[in-house]
């Protein structure tokens, strides 16, 4: 493939996601670039991406929380309606949204599971050990689907919690859709942050998108899109 596919669908929780991918032959600094670029300009006005101290992406100028997530060659944003009532540079329930995407055959991601995951997170996955050969793709996609979860959550934190052992525990894993259509709420699994001692409740959905699995974080009070 060598040239850009760029899709916006709202998917069944009210969050926009902007899928970004192809264009194999540049190199992946230069086709992050030319993505931000096609995102910024496919909604309107181009859109600069900034950055906010603690690495949470903005839109310049305005009211709108988005999450980025990117892999060699895919690039996935979330984005929910403009909050001009709401400081989108600071955490908030109505404005809580994580996204990440990985490569659903990154079997590396279970060498580092005792780094990220708790023993009752642990309990929620297949039991396995660091031999390839045993490692079946089921397995895999388990745990990149475990990863995934912390990192959207740790984004819908905007940093606030540091902790990715104890500040983001998943209490049930989403099951993972064959697509965005398909992610509705029965198939949702929770998470809790734990942000200056409160224990805050996040529902997960997942989905499958050009051999990647995405998954987002999002708070129940999250502002949506209508349908």
């Amino acid at each position: 493939m060598d040239e850009f596919v760029y899709e916006r669908i709202v998917a069944p929780c009210g969050i926009a996601i902007e899928e970004i991918y192809g264009a194999e032959e540049k190199t992946a600094k230069v086709w992050k670039l030319f993505a931000m670029q096609i995102f910024s300009e496919a909604n309107g006005d181009y859109r600069e991406i900034m950055h906010l101290d603690n690495g949470a992406p903005v839109l310049d100028g305005i009211a709108q929380r988005i999450s980025i997530s990117h892999t060699s060659h895919f690039l996935a944003v979330a984005s929910i309606p403009k909050t001009p009532d709401i400081n989108t540079e600071d955490f908030n329930m109505r404005t809580a949204i994580g996204v990440d995407i990985e490569k659903a055959d990154r079997s590396q991601v279970i060498k580092i599971r005792e780094k990220f995951l708790t023993q009752d997170e642990m309990s929620l996955l297949p039991a396995v050990n660091d031999d390839p050969e045993e490692m079946t793709q089921e397995m895999i996609s388990s745990f990149i689907l475990a990863w995934t979860c912390k990192e959207a959550m740790y984004k819908a934190a905007m940093g606030e919690a540091k902790d990715w052992r104890n500040d983001y525990r998943i209490l049930s894993l989403p099951k993972i859709a064959s697509n965005i259509a398909e992610a509705t709420p029965e198939k949702y699994g929770k998470g809790t942050i734990y942000i200056k001692g409160a224990a805050i409740e996040l529902h997960l959905s997942a989905w499958q998108t050009e051999g990647h699995i995405l998954t987002l974080a999002f708070s129940s009070k999250i502002a949506r899109y209508d349908h």
